[in-house]
């Protein structure tokens, strides 16, 4: 099979993608870690290192009923904000 714009870019309107391959979201677990931002940073840079477009994170809770686990991600403060910055400018 040939799929000939799997490679191609994408444009969205306000981004283009560089490509159609997408990496949907998982938890790692890796949150619950105390070095859980360092290490989901280094886990997504190297997928997009290798190619992939765009990148669903796994679940971030807006508040505390909505945290799965305990030590699961949350953003509900500014004061979270540079933890989540980490992952993102990976």
């Amino acid at each position: 099979m040939s799929y000939p714009s799997l490679f191609a870019p994408l444009d969205l309107g306000f981004t283009t993608l560089k490509n159609r391959v997408l990496m949907g979201s998982m938890h790692t677990g890796l949150e619950e870690y105390p070095d859980g931002a360092e290490r989901l940073a280094a886990f997504y840079a190297e997928r997009a290192r290798h190619g992939v477009a765009l990148i669903v994170s796994g679940g971030i809770a807006p508040d505390l009923t909505g945290v799965g686990m305990e030590g699961g991600a949350m953003l509900n403060d500014a004061s979270q904000i540079p933890h989540h910055r980490t992952i993102t400018e990976a």
